[in-house]
């Protein structure tokens, strides 16, 4: 065999060596791929898995292979993402998630019902919170900003004439408000003595098209501050499925969380936010709702 035609060979076994190590990747990634997501949990349970044992929290995303210890009197709820069956089950319990649905090989068979979000009855895809990519291309907050913005902050609103609020430096301070569209061009500016602001009638905000707000103020020490965020208001589809997804107040909390896990992946965090600090007051030891609550 010539220099050549050995190079060559050579070259086809590196190559078929690097595509198994990428299959191999590939199907490693998929069994560690999460396949449920915790909805609600009252009571003590930890998951084991490669070896490696954590607590589980609401909203936790549950791997395939993955064993949960349900401790005695505790209830978990967990949305497989798939499917959108949610599954109830009662301690003492172990479960083992597998991929399609789980097996409970000690304790008390769970409850199987679907997920049904609105009037309608309408199945959507629920995503892990925090594992979506963001569509909106932010420009983000200044490096230099000192005032917290507490809403309209790198998010999609379903209000049409949203309000904008941000946290109070000082008392006694005005605040310079501008909005600009999404040339940079100055839409409205105006000062407001307080932190709450909501535009005149005649400016009107096109649904879909993002636009930057910024508040700034000065210190009677000649010290200026100022922050600044984009938001959009949502398209009239968006809003009028949000709307017919919506649960009612009675609904599950389990249902509730997962419509919030929705609002989130659709990017509108102001409405989601308003969910996350009605289950972190239902859940107050959860450590992730207090987190998504802003608390």
């Amino acid at each position: 065999m010539n220099a050549r035609a050995e190079s060559g060979n050579a070259w086809r076994r590196a190559g078929a060596t690097l595509l198994f190590c990428a299959i191999g990747a590939l199907s490693t990634a998929a069994q560690a791929a999460g396949v449920a997501m915790v909805t609600d949990l009252q009571g003590k349970a930890v998951a084991s898995s490669a070896g490696r044992s954590r607590d589980v929290t609401i909203l936790a995303e549950i791997e395939s292979g993955t064993k949960v210890d349900l401790a005695a009197g505790a209830t978990l709820v967990a949305l497989y993402l798939d499917s959108g069956d949610e599954y109830v089950f009662k301690g003492p319990a172990t479960i083992e998630f597998k991929p399609a649905q789980p097996e409970v090989p000690i304790g008390a068979k769970p409850e199987r019902r679907s997920l049904a979000l609105g009037k309608g009855g309408k199945e959507v895809r629920i995503k892990p919170v925090g594992m979506t990519q963001g569509a909106m291309v932010m420009r983000g907050i200044r490096p230099d900003a000192r005032i917290q913005l507490l809403s309209l902050n790198k998010t999609r609103s379903l209000e049409t004439e949203p309000v904008f609020l941000w946290k109070e430096l000082q008392p006694g301070l005005s605040y310079g408000f501008e909005l600009n569209d999404e040339t940079g061009r100055a839409v409205f500016e105006t000062q407001v003595a307080g932190t709450t602001f909501k535009l005149p009638a005649n400016i009107v905000i096109r649904a879909g098209t993002p636009y930057t707000w910024e508040v700034s103020t000065r210190l009677a020490d000649g010290r200026k501050y100022s922050s600044s965020a984009e938001f959009a208001v949502a398209a009239a589809d968006l809003r009028a499925e949000a709307q017919a997804l919506r649960p009612a107040a009675s609904a599950p909390l389990s249902t509730r969380i997962a419509y919030a896990a929705w609002l989130d992946q659709m990017e509108l965090k102001d409405e989601a936010r308003k969910y996350w600090k009605a289950a972190s007051s239902e859940r107050p030891d959860d450590a992730r709702l207090k987190g998504l609550a802003g608390q």
